[in-house]
């Protein structure tokens, strides 16, 4: 028992090195463009169908508007990321990865002709594959992490409809789609986790 919990704490640890980390590289990103007066928007961002908006599918997540629109991903971005490390060790890396590009192709595939960027496409992302992975797998433990997010986080589900002109629905709805498909496909895998 003692053996479980030193894993366990270890687990969380790392987990929390990983969430922090990501966040670490969001808020020097910000600070940056902030200090040099710098604008990744229109270079960085995802831009619909267009040749010059592909880099965005892996950049924009990094980018943020302004210091409100970065603090406004900034918990559920932890807290979801601390999650998704902690609850599937196996492939975590894989499907942080897949759910991420994912979300950034379908935005271009979906999104209106603007430029969209912020993590909030990943945030959904891990969110939906939290539930989904949860419900698809019928693993106790990953059912608990389910529920924890239904739980705290349930009111995401108004942010993939169109309610804002500044805010990407499109976003939001690409990274939902995005962890309810790669739940499914690693389904399988996730019984033995």
């Amino acid at each position: 028992m003692k053996e479980k919990m030193k894993v366990t704490l270890k687990e969380a640890k790392t987990s929390l090195e990983y969430a922090l980390s990501i966040l670490i590289i969001l808020w020097i990103i910000r600070i940056v463009q902030s200090l040099f007066g710098l604008d990744f928007f229109y270079t960085l961002g995802v831009y619909p169908r267009e040749t010059f908006g592909l880099a965005g599918i892996i950049t924009a997540p990094l980018i943020h508007g302004n210091f409100e629109h970065l603090i406004a991903n900034t918990l559920p971005m932890f807290f979801l990321t601390f999650l998704i490390f902690f609850f599937y060790k196996k492939n975590v890396f894989l499907i942080y990865l897949l759910t991420w590009i994912t979300s950034g192709f379908l935005t271009w595939l979906i999104g209106r002709p603007s430029w969209h960027i912020g993590a909030s496409s990943v945030i959904y992302a891990m969110a939906s594959f939290l539930i989904f992975g949860g419900i698809f797998s019928r693993n106790f433990k990953l059912i608990i992490a389910s529920v924890i997010v239904v739980v705290l986080y349930s009111g995401l589900i108004w942010g993939i409809f169109p309610s804002n002109n500044g805010v990407s629905w499109e976003g939001h709805l690409s990274g939902a789609i995005s962890g309810l498909i790669w739940a499914y496909i690693f389904r399988k895998q996730l019984q033995n986790i």
